[in-house]
């Protein structure tokens, strides 16, 4: 998520009825480009790619300028207490009884590849069953990808009105999550940092309305990227607060007090993307492209807050900026895209992970900024490549940790500014809704037919 500004996030998926809980976790959204170019070198990572020259800092006509910085991977560090913020506990799982979903285990919303037995539904995790709600069996990975060129632009997504100078400012959008009949997402401004923000709401028919702040009313929502979790209630990373927040869908109403609001003590940079695995948890990213000045935090790092928690533990602490983040179906693999490429780490069942990162798609995404992922139900992951303005997509088989196979790209979206996020959605699921920041008419939300399923984030 990235807008001078900022890029997304993925979460869980499948909630029995109304919204998604029944799959397990994640989607991934991506920040992206500050004011300058970082080019840090990382130390972990197959080989450390060096600085690959991103993107994100906007002009006044919404062309991008350099940022980026290349990476490196890294291990779990330390873990630090938050301010009594207080993490919500949750009060179960997406059913009482336990209704039988088709894959077991933490994978990700979704379900598709769960693990062998049933789900036995939630009784105290804030977590979502792990269903098949959006995901069938036997989805085949696919062959070949779509034309952007078949995307068409969603009208009035975002509004032109005051919020966006009627048009005529830079602004961000990022952060699709499909809950429901609707898919949901942020628009950020281009200044001050942090940026003020809001929720809008598109609805199956394409009509667009104001989420939150609701019509009429006043307010920040401070977010960026967002996800669904077990309970159905909206969570975004939230650049606001510095922290994470959760909205009650239904209600349209910003739960207080935030997930989470702090490590050791001090707000975190600008949460950017997250991913929320089967048993509740959120991994979330922090770089420091809508963060205050100074940055609070001494590096820009990768979070996980356990389900119930209200500290977080920090993952990753050596890589530049990291931004879009998503999980595996099974929740077995965690994916980090970061100013060069994308890096994926195995998931211990603690929820921690392992130090060795492996390069995804290293000859398509080594030295590419990238921003938002979305997954579809073969395990195919969808990645924003910034300064391509196209989307690479790659193939895992059966094996979710590894390098993975180079499907194809989705390039040409017709009109559209910097690419920034993607999500599946729509009644079936097949439709690729893709978000680009920019001013006038670059920016916005496009949507893309697709011939499989994907998850909501």
């Amino acid at each position: 998520m990235r807008s001078r500004v900022a890029y997304r996030s993925l979460v869980a998926f499948c909630l029995p009825l109304l919204v998604a809980g029944a799959c397990s976790s994640s989607n991934t959204s991506g920040g992206s480009g500050g004011s300058g170019g970082q080019n840090s070198t990382g130390t972990g990572g197959t080989s450390a790619t060096g600085g690959s020259t991103g993107s994100g800092g906007h002009t006044n006509t919404g062309g991008s300028t350099g940022n980026g910085g290349s990476t490196g991977s890294g291990g779990i560090t330390s873990s630090g207490g938050s301010t009594g913020s207080g993490g919500s506990t949750g009060s179960g799982g997406a059913a009482s009884g336990g209704t039988t979903g088709s894959g077991g285990g933490a994978g990700h919303p979704g379900g598709g590849a769960g693990g062998s037995s049933p789900g036995s539904g939630g009784t105290t995790t804030t977590g979502g069953s792990s269903g098949s709600a959006y995901c069938p069996s036997g989805v085949s990975a696919l062959t070949a990808v779509p034309s952007g060129s078949g995307a068409t632009k969603i009208a009035g997504a975002p509004p032109n009105d005051s919020f966006n100078d009627n048009g005529n400012a830079f602004t961000n959008v990022e952060g699709p999550v499909w809950i429901g009949n609707a898919l949901y997402f942020s628009e950020m401004k281009g200044s001050p940092n942090p940026p003020p923000s809001r929720i809008l709401k598109i609805d199956s028919s394409d009509a667009v309305t104001a989420f939150y702040p609701a019509s009429g009313g006043s307010g920040d929502s401070g977010s960026n990227g967002l996800a669904v979790d077990g309970q159905g209630r909206l969570i975004s990373a939230n650049h606001g607060v510095g922290g994470l927040v959760a909205y009650d869908v239904s209600t349209q109403m910003q739960i207080t007090p935030p997930l989470i609001n702090s490590y050791n003590g001090k707000r975190f940079d600008s949460p950017n993307d997250l991913t929320i695995r089967a048993d509740g948890a959120i991994y979330f990213t922090d770089p420091s492209f809508q963060a205050p000045s100074p940055p609070p935090q001494s590096v820009t790092g990768v979070y996980l807050l356990p389900s119930g928690s209200s500290t977080a533990t920090q993952l990753i602490s050596n890589l530049s900026n990291p931004n879009g983040i998503a999980l595996s179906l099974d929740g077995s693999t965690l994916y980090v895209g970061h100013g060069g490429g994308v890096y994926s780490y195995p998931v211990k069942s603690d929820g921690t992970i392992g130090t060795t990162a492996t390069h995804v798609d290293p000859a398509n995404l080594d030295n590419n900024a990238t921003d938002g992922m979305a997954m579809d139900c073969a395990g195919d992951l969808y990645v924003v490549r910034v300064n391509q303005h196209d989307i690479d997509v790659v193939s895992f088989g059966s094996s979710p940790g590894g390098a993975g196979t180079h499907v194809g790209t989705i390039s040409n979206i017709p009109g559209a500014g910097q690419l920034t996020n993607i999500a599946f959605g729509g009644t079936d699921h097949k439709t690729l809704y893709i978000t680009a920041q920019g001013s006038g008419s670059q920016r916005g939300v496009f949507k893309l037919t697709t011939t499989i399923p994907g998850l909501p984030y």
